[in-house]
């Protein structure tokens, strides 16, 4: 296991998700595919950790489409994140509702909802300018449930469209 002090650590595999940022919610909770810059994007929708593969009872191909949205994702996300020429457009890719990355990630919770209820995590440039949080939907503009108050971190709550299987943070 690589250490702060390991000069290679960013080069060596990861390891295994502590316990305290594993999910211990009831085994019905609803679950969000969402990038958290790790290789499992699965998280528990109430608390915001992260839900083992194994308690959903995955196929193999399912499994893979997961870890190979996760990687697509992570593309424009890390894109995103560097601030530089690219930051506007893998903003506009991450929010654009018909972007092959929503898109293939929404075919995947489809999938996941015949296991278990689940959402995908909506992106918002919670630091961009004027940015407030959304109360309708971004692909059906119908307007968002709130589900969670007070159980996520901070105090936080997820707004929910049920008709789109997204979810957003506030």
């Amino acid at each position: 296991m690589a250490t702060l002090d390991d000069p290679y650590r960013k080069l060596r595999p990861p390891g295994a998700t502590p316990d305290d940022e594993i999910c211990n919610c009831a085994a019905d909770t609803a679950i969000v595919l969402q990038s958290h810059l790790s290789a499992n994007p699965l998280a528990c929708a109430r608390c915001n950790l992260e839900v083992p593969p194994e308690r959903i009872d995955l196929d193999r191909d399912l499994v893979e489409a997961i870890a190979w949205w996760r990687q697509f994702h992570d593309c424009f996300y890390f894109l995103w994140l560097d601030s530089g020429e690219f930051e506007a457009w893998a903003a506009a890719q991450l929010s654009d509702p018909s972007s092959p990355v929503n898109v293939r990630g929404l075919e995947i919770v489809q999938r996941l909802n015949s296991k278990r209820h689940c959402y995908l995590w909506w992106f918002q440039d919670e630091g961009a300018d004027g940015w407030v949080p959304a109360t309708h939907c971004p692909r059906c503009s119908r307007p968002l449930e709130v589900r969670f108050s007070g159980e996520r971190p901070q105090g936080g709550a997820l707004r929910v469209c049920e008709h789109c299987l997204v979810a957003l943070a506030v």
